[in-house]
């Protein structure tokens, strides 16, 4: 197969294992960070853009927060799905390692990143800020049942309500960007952020 067709291959499959997840977590989802991706790479010049892609569509598998007991994990999916199209095992190992420790939980953990890993990362990133990022965050706070907003209670996780998920985690994505492109970007969607909580506390206190 080529190139073009292992993309086409991965992508029927990414479809298929996501079906599942909440719908911030879609296709669409899978798109927009390979989309967002490859426009880093891009302007970063740096990076395999075959890797960055597969990568990318496949960030989210056997993601934890929708994960079923008795799964044959992450990594097994993937190397499964890629030696059935020969993909080289190199670039089967980076994917691994991206998927792995892409999250804003156990991204942080892993010292050595590649250029790849910093593309997609960033992309994923950027997609969970500005307005898609506050309508994914409160897509996935309602299909979890949480809160909107709990007064006074800042900073306790996304099960306390999805607005304290802003500064749990979503406040503090601009300045965790790895490249210069993301950076630039980031900013713009923070300040959407920011302009949304403002408006968000001045409408809640006018209702109390």
């Amino acid at each position: 197969m080529n190139t073009t067709d292992i993309i086409g291959a991965i992508e029927e499959f990414a479809k298929t294992s996501i079906k599942e997840f909440d719908s911030g977590h879609d296709w669409w989802h899978l798109n927009r960070v390979r989309n967002l991706a490859l426009l880093i790479q891009q302007s970063e010049n740096k990076g395999d853009r075959y890797i960055v892609e597969i990568a990318a569509l496949l960030h989210d598998v056997d993601d934890r927060k929708f994960r079923k007991a008795g799964g044959s994990g992450a990594e097994k999916i993937i190397r499964d799905l890629l030696n059935m199209h020969s993909v080289e095992d190199d670039i089967i190992k980076e994917v691994v390692t991206i998927n792995k420790y892409i999250s804003f939980s156990s991204g942080h953990n892993n010292a050595t990143k590649s250029f790849e890993f910093e593309i997609v990362q960033d992309a994923d990133r950027l997609d969970a800020i500005g307005a898609i990022g506050i309508a994914r965050a409160f897509n996935y706070g309602g299909f979890k049942n949480n809160a909107i907003y709990i007064p006074d209670v800042h900073g306790q996780g996304l099960k306390s309500s999805t607005v304290a998920h802003f500064y749990d985690k979503l406040l503090l994505l601009k300045d965790m960007m790895n490249t210069a492109t993301a950076r630039k970007m980031a900013l713009e969607r923070h300040n959407f952020l920011e302009r949304f909580l403002k408006e968000f506390y001045k409408e809640w206190d006018t209702c109390l």
